[in-house]
């Protein structure tokens, strides 16, 4: 009752609900473990907190694979429950992948992450360094144990790391993501750096592939604040300014989230402090 008479008084907009198709916001959680580039943790005090204020904002949470890797299970089950229970649903980035491509058990760390409490899985372009058959397995294993699929675009140098920077051709990014969305993919995940090495042609390529698989089905990412404290800030605003304000949106620090909304009504809104 109290909620309903501040929006009333105040003219506030309703949020959208749960389940939504646009309009969603993805956040990063980093966990304790990634100092210096992170000033923000996230215990379990804190989350429980946290959500009961912003839940109804957040569709979905990146679990840093930074926790996965060094953190206890019983401590990773607990938080993956705690975000479940508010109805923000937990997932495995690409880096989760990655690494387990690397020691080659990527079936065994999938299953893992089902038995952690996984209901969401990302994957990534690899650019046929992993043959098709691979990937076609694991996406079919993914789906067995019940867990959906997300499919992030990154440029080359991501997967090679002594690839030289260049972006991705939007045919080549269509033409890597479909057998992923085709599989049954919920989200395409275009990469803050691809879009930046697009440079000038990143408006054109990327309203192409919106225009081939739907808004709907894009996610696009900003920039960690590691990589620049008011980056995130120029994503943003020029993501909204080029595809509109109610595109999903991820990589989202846990203090942005309630920012996000007011972003949303007012791209131009000036939140960054005046300087004396």
């Amino acid at each position: 009752m109290m909620d309903n008479s501040i929006k009333k008084i105040f003219k506030l907009d309703s949020q959208i609900l749960k389940p939504r198709k646009l309009n969603q916001t993805w956040i990063k959680d980093i966990g304790y473990d990634q100092a210096p580039h992170y000033s923000e943790k996230m215990g379990l005090y804190e989350l429980e907190d946290f959500l009961t204020v912003t839940s109804e904002r957040i569709d979905h949470v990146k679990i840093t694979t930074t926790q996965i890797l060094n953190c206890p299970e019983i401590w990773l089950k607990k938080k993956i429950g705690t975000y479940k229970k508010y109805k923000v649903q937990p997932y495995l980035d690409h880096t989760y992948f990655m690494k387990a491509y690397e020691v080659g058990a990527v079936d065994k760390a999938i299953v893992l992450g089902k038995e952690l409490g996984f209901e969401y899985i990302e994957f990534m372009s690899t650019y046929k360094d992993v043959p098709e058959e691979d990937l076609f397995r694991w996406r079919k294993l993914s789906k067995e144990l019940g867990l959906n699929i997300f499919y992030e675009h990154h440029p080359k140098r991501n997967w090679f790391k002594s690839s030289d920077e260049e972006s991705s051709a939007f045919a080549d990014i269509i033409s890597m993501a479909k057998p992923f969305i085709d599989d049954g993919a919920q989200m395409l995940v275009l990469d803050h750096e691809e879009f930046e090495l697009q440079n000038n042609e990143g408006k054109v390529n990327y309203k192409e592939i919106i225009d081939y698989f739907g808004k709907e089905k894009i996610c696009f990412e900003i920039t960690s604040p590691k990589e620049g404290n008011e980056r995130w800030l120029h994503d943003l605003k020029k993501y909204f300014q080029l595809f509109g304000s109610n595109i999903n949106v991820c990589n989202v620090m846990p203090s942005q989230a309630l920012l996000i909304e007011n972003l949303r009504k007012n791209p131009n809104l000036d939140l960054i402090p005046k300087r004396f």
